[in-house]
């Protein structure tokens, strides 16, 4: 596969994804970022996104209230059987420095009848 797929999103953490002390809770992030993974791929399926076949998350720093994140999400791999996605989750950090709050990798099934035909009128 030659060409990439990115997806930039922004997330804020609010008292919602938090706990009292101000901690982004995981599941609220896991949540998110398994929603963004679908992004790269919406286009390549007629229906809905299958499943997941199979992921890895790994939280690495914790997040704070009010901490303006970037949810970035990139198709590295297509093959017969699926897609893969790579997630990473930033903080600005510094100038042009950014700290990875987590990262996590996603497997999605590539069935048959979830392909879109493209047609043409002749």
């Amino acid at each position: 596969m030659s060409t990439h797929i990115n997806t930039n999103v922004p997330f804020t953490v609010t008292e919602h994804v938090s706990n009292a002390n101000g901690f982004l809770l995981p599941h609220n992030l896991y949540s998110k970022v398994k929603t963004v993974a679908t992004y790269p791929i919406k286009e390549f399926y007629l229906q809905d996104v299958p499943d997941l076949e199979d992921f890895k998350f790994k939280m690495h720093k914790n997040a704070f209230l009010n901490d303006e994140l970037t949810i970035q999400a990139q198709l590295i791999k297509k093959h017969d059987n699926g897609y893969l996605i790579n997630v990473i989750v930033t903080k600005p950090k510094s100038n042009n420095h950014h700290e990875t709050i987590c990262s996590a990798l996603f497997g999605f099934t590539l069935d048959k009848e979830y392909l879109k035909e493209t047609k043409t009128a002749c």
